[in-house]
């Protein structure tokens, strides 16, 4: 029932600005032609669930066939998907409802015998319940409040909650592919295109050119299990897969879930917990071969996005320390190619039994960037080095701007500032912060694409006393100026706290531990 080969369950956006139901396969077959401009029942936190399930599926089924141009009709995908699960004559695993619990559903694994049904206890009402974490537990977005539905709120659900949940208490164990139960499966990856079908085409494209990296850097072998959900799982302690009998981009699943058809004829869900995890991969700490997720080598750890997201303090960490994936390194053409390639990064910070935000980050590459980010070497190591110095100078500047409105905050009396004025003054930081970062990789690849200590020093200097646009140093003043206006000062003190405060920061700026050079360039009679 609600078979997603061949019914049309999933919404789509097209560009010629129509909205159409179509199946899984007619999906493939308008992302192919970059004819998808949006699907209506994505949520922000599903996106790269959705982009990875059909990267790997398009990605396995082609292999399979032994095809590296992805087709454009819908029937050859139908063809190449079916042909993943040919064991099932009446395409089970594509179904959204199979009465039977001892075959497959749709990212439904089946039970060994129809006794097990008695272990699904719990009832679903809507797929905002059975989605992962960021909507059950009504933190970011309130549960259950999704009872007029489509079929694809339920795919997408299905496909979040089982290729992206970790821990939530006893007996609902996480995906492999993160770093922990309580970790997350963040997203790097390029493209030359941020347009989906582009993006998803894109990938495939890469996992198929690149199947002998995939299986050098995933405990997989060649042969294993595709699609997790079409072997039967009692969830008992000793059912746990080994990565080896795993295929290199297994489609996995994390929970016990069946869906059915209510007394209403409305679709619900009916949930069983588990003895152990699906996948025996603790020890692995997330390295599982994922195209997407940056490893840390020195740690032999994947990567567990932290809270605040992608700020770019992190990103240039991730981009210059953190070991890539294979997916977020450019190809040979696209370095040769005019258009201008993306850094996508995707993912959400999980806490213990609450979310902490879906975070999202696209940066253009330039030429030399990309060509940095194909392997380690000497042009990351001076990407690096260029952005760390970039980061030393702000913080300079923040600490610089942090004292001068903590005396601000103290009337102007230096001696009485105190722990409370520093917290107050880090609000502000922030939102110096919050512009540096808005504009750091532009500035940053200017830089990075010259050539020559003295030409990278006057764009360096440029970035950072450009008083007409966003230089850092005047963007400082204007958060000082700001902090003067709104913060609580006696008005007999106002005059003398604010001439302490601007003073403070002129000078401390032109200090020998501030940034003496800008200004010796500029001159003495600085207006400032």
């Amino acid at each position: 029932m609600y078979n997603i080969l061949t019914e049309r369950l999933i919404r789509m956006d097209k560009s010629d600005g129509s909205r159409v139901e179509a199946s899984l396969p007619a999906v493939y077959a308008a992302l192919m032609a970059d004819e998808v401009e949006a699907f209506p029942a994505l949520r922000p936190h599903q996106r790269h669930a959705w982009h990875a399930f059909l990267v790997q599926l398009g990605a396995m089924a082609m292999h399979k066939a032994g095809m590296t141009d992805p087709p454009a009709d819908p029937d050859i995908w139908t063809d190449l998907i079916r042909a993943l699960t040919a064991d099932f004559l009446d395409d089970e695993p594509w179904q959204l409802v199979v009465n039977d619990i001892t075959r497959p559903a749709f990212m439904q694994p089946p039970a060994s015998s129809e006794d097990k049904l008695a272990d699904y206890k719990s009832n679903i009402e809507t797929p905002d319940e059975l989605d992962m974490l960021v909507t059950s537990k009504n933190h970011d977005v309130k549960s259950s409040v999704a009872v007029a539905s489509g079929y694809d709120d339920l795919i997408l659900a299905l496909i979040s909650l089982q290729t992206s949940e970790g821990f939530s208490g006893a007996g609902n164990y996480g995906i492999s592919r993160m770093n922990g139960g309580l970790g997350s499966r963040p997203a790097f990856s390029v493209t030359p295109s941020t347009r989906t079908g582009k993006h998803v085409r894109r990938d495939i494209v890469v996992l198929l050119e690149r199947r002998d990296d995939l299986l050098d850097n995933s405990p997989m072998g060649e042969e294993g299990t595709d699609l997790l959900w079409t072997l039967p799982w009692d969830g008992a302690k000793v059912e746990p897969l080994l990565l080896d009998d795993l295929a290199p981009l297994y489609i996995e699943v994390c929970r016990r879930v069946r869906l059915c058809v209510g007394e209403d004829g409305r679709l619900h869900a009916i949930r069983a917990t588990s003895k152990a995890a699906r996948i025996e991969a603790k020890a692995l700490n997330g390295i599982t071969g994922d195209p997407w997720t940056p490893i840390d080598e020195g740690s032999g750890k994947s990567l567990t996005l932290a809270a605040g997201g992608f700020t770019y303090k992190r990103t240039v960490d991730y981009l210059v320390k953190w070991k890539r994936p294979i997916l977020c390194k450019p190809t040979n053409p696209e370095l040769r190619s005019s258009d201008t390639m993306h850094l996508v990064a995707r993912g959400m910070v999980r806490g213990q039994g609450k979310t902490e935000g879906y975070y999202e980050r696209t940066i253009p590459i330039r030429k030399k960037l990309g060509s940095a980010m194909m392997r380690q070497g000497p042009e990351t190591d001076d990407l690096g080095r260029i952005a760390n110095d970039r980061i030393e100078d702000v913080g300079k500047i923040q600490r610089i701007l942090s004292h001068a409105i903590q005396v601000f905050l103290a009337r102007g009396e230096t001696e009485k500032v105190s722990p409370e004025h520093r917290n107050l003054a880090r609000l502000w930081l922030n939102r110096l912060d919050e512009t540096v970062d808005a504009r750091f990789f532009e500035h940053l690849q200017e830089e990075f694409e010259v050539d020559g200590r003295d030409e990278r020093l006057r764009i360096r200097n440029n970035w950072l006393m450009n008083d007409n646009e966003d230089g850092v140093v005047n963007r400082a003043r204007e958060v000082l100026a700001d902090a003067i206006d709104s913060l609580p000062c006696p008005e007999i003190k106002r005059y003398k706290a604010r001439v302490r405060a601007e003073g403070l920061f002129e000078g401390r700026i032109r200090g020998n531990k501030g940034l003496p050079s800008l200004f010796t360039e500029k001159g003495d009679d600085d207006d400032h």
